[in-house]
């Protein structure tokens, strides 16, 4: 694999909004800089808006990190198509993978056509003639399809008879526009998995846990947008990040064949963590994938970055794979900092 021999110059472009999650994207963005600085490149960052969107799609950089994760991802997806547009070297998903970035239900029917093992799951809009669950077993968990970072994720948002099942679709109608995602909940143990590299090139970093402690016992074991982000509430305190993840050879062969064709299949560049549940049997079930997920040095449970210390690498050390990963695929002729033409990622869908 590429290793980066010479400075780059790096470009940051971000959303800065007020919740919890944007709180971790903005300390992530803080760590990311300074061990780029660290090592010796240069770093230019930008907080997009509306108004400087032209200016953040030329902002100078060989490499341009997006974290420009607004409510309704409209700027996400200007931004990203921008780039593309542009044959900026990017790193992450590409217009392809955009749309399972930020729509799950996309996502979801792709698994079903291609035999990934994902809960079985209905689809309910505001126009949805009737609200019903035809072949779901209860329990159900109930989620917005646009969304991401556990936004409208709680306690809540698991069912277990008719009534809590129509009430809760309705609230999320009601709350977040576009879809809701009704699937069944997997009551067992909750996998992260990050995987690095493009075509054959894959680094499966060690798996890591989410384990769900003290108060957890007497509630649903579901890692909701509080148990991420509010670090004042007992979920925070009670979901913790564990790696390398206790399992057996034969179950982590199972899971690295299914996540390994799931990255294939969505067409992953890069970096992608793929989430997935266990039930009682120790099945594998793929219930989500996140194509730009996060990597908050300041964040001491950040899933990804247990399994990247887990495997005994620096930040630093981690960043500066990264970089080479983008690279190698789009490769860098010089420090200008126009664009650069980037390889396009061509995968089968096996």
């Amino acid at each position: 694999m590429q290793k980066i021999r010479r400075p780059l110059s790096v470009a940051i472009l971000y959303y800065a909004g007020t919740h919890k999650d944007d709180e971790d994207t903005i300390s992530g963005v803080k760590g990311i800089e300074e061990s780029l600085k660290r090592t010796g490149h240069t770093v230019r960052k930008i907080i997009v808006t509306k108004q400087n969107l032209q200016q953040a799609l030329t902002t100078p950089g060989d490499i341009v990190f997006n974290f420009v994760e607004d409510d309704t991802w409209e700027l996400y997806e200007k931004i990203a198509y921008g780039l593309e547009r542009l044959h900026r070297a990017q790193i992450g998903h590409d217009i392809t993978g955009l749309k399972y970035a930020v729509r799950k239900s996309p996502m979801k029917h792709i698994m079903k056509k291609m035999h990934i093992s994902t809960p079985n799951y209905e689809i309910f809009t505001e126009s949805s003639k009737r609200i019903h669950r035809d072949n779901l077993r209860f329990p159900i968990i109930i989620k917005p399809a646009n969304q991401h970072a556990g936004i409208g994720i709680s306690q809540h948002s698991v069912v277990t008879c008719e009534k809590e099942f129509l009430t809760q679709v309705q609230r999320m109608i009601r709350t977040y526009p576009g879809e809701v995602l009704a699937e069944e909940y997997v009551r067992g143990r909750e996998i992260h998995v990050t995987i690095l590299g493009n075509g054959k090139n894959l680094i499966i970093l060690p798996y890591c846990e989410i384990e769900f402690r003290g108060m957890f016992a007497s509630h649903w074991n579901v890692y909701t947008y509080d148990a991420k982000w509010a670090k004042k509430t007992w979920e925070y305190a009670d979901a913790r990040v564990e790696a390398p993840a206790k399992i057996s050879s034969e179950l982590q062969t199972k899971i690295e064949t299914l996540t390994r064709k799931t990255y294939r299949v969505f067409r992953c560049r890069d970096i992608a963590r793929i989430d997935v549940r266990l039930d009682e049997n120790n099945v594998p079930f793929v219930v989500d994938i996140n194509m730009n997920p996060s990597i908050n040095y300041y964040d001491r449970e950040d899933a990804t970055l247990a399994s990247v210390y887990a495997l005994g690498w620096t930040y630093d050390e981690f960043i500066q794979r990264l970089l080479a990963i983008t690279s190698e695929r789009c490769p860098l002729r010089d420090l200008d900092p126009r664009p650069l033409a980037c390889k396009a990622n061509a995968l089968p869908l096996s």
